[in-house]
């Protein structure tokens, strides 16, 4: 029983790896960024975490906002709701960190 499974395992493992080889020579990579130098790719990168990342964290305000509401006098409530958003705002400034040291840094890397 235990060689037919083995058998089995890698008989699956080849057909999934022939498939994704299969895909891949009809795959053509596209460059999302379009960037063609190292600052590009920088700002680009920072850019694309600002742009995800700060509506994540406007939700995560809200809801930080809605669970202040709910408390109701509950200690552990009120815990979980301070916990919420002192860890959004931290999130949202790292984000914000990042977007601003990323540009600082391209801009003191092309005054070189």
């Amino acid at each position: 029983m235990s060689k037919k499974l083995e058998i089995f395992t890698y008989s699956l493992i080849y057909s999934i790896m022939s498939l994704g080889n299969v895909a891949y020579a009809a795959f053509e990579f596209k460059n999302p960024i379009q960037a063609t130098s190292f600052d590009q790719v920088v700002l680009g990168f920072a850019e694309l975490l600002a742009q995800v990342g700060l509506p994540i964290a406007a939700i995560f305000l809200v809801w930080s906002g809605f669970l202040f509401v709910t408390v109701r006098g509950d200690e552990k409530k009120l815990t979980d709701a301070k916990n919420t958003f002192y860890w959004t705002i931290l999130g949202t400034a790292v984000i914000v960190g990042a977007y601003a040291i990323a540009t600082a840094v391209v801009n003191f890397a092309k005054q070189l």
